[in-house]
């Protein structure tokens, strides 16, 4: 059981990585760089998806779906470890 929940709580934040990643290669196309693997992307759009389709877009030009999915990820994977493992 506990291999089961520590896999999970290492899953959370290798995605964590991949979005900050993510981020840090978006921030290159304001010089002109466009960089994003395929991988990536197929990794993370999902969530994203998930996320825009009920976030209200009414912030201009600012995306804040990568810090929310941050934020939802630390607060599952703190709700594993309140559970589970203490």
């Amino acid at each position: 059981m506990y291999r089961i929940i520590y896999g999970l709580i290492i899953f959370f934040e290798i995605i964590e990585y991949i979005i900050i990643v993510d981020v840090i290669l978006s921030w290159l196309l304001l010089f002109g760089i466009r960089f994003r693997p395929k991988i990536l992307a197929d990794l993370i759009d999902p969530f994203y998806n998930f996320i825009r389709k009920n976030l209200p877009s009414s912030f201009g030009p600012f995306d804040f779906t990568p810090i929310i999915l941050i934020l939802v990820l630390t607060f599952i994977r703190g709700l594993i470890i309140t559970f589970f493992l203490k």
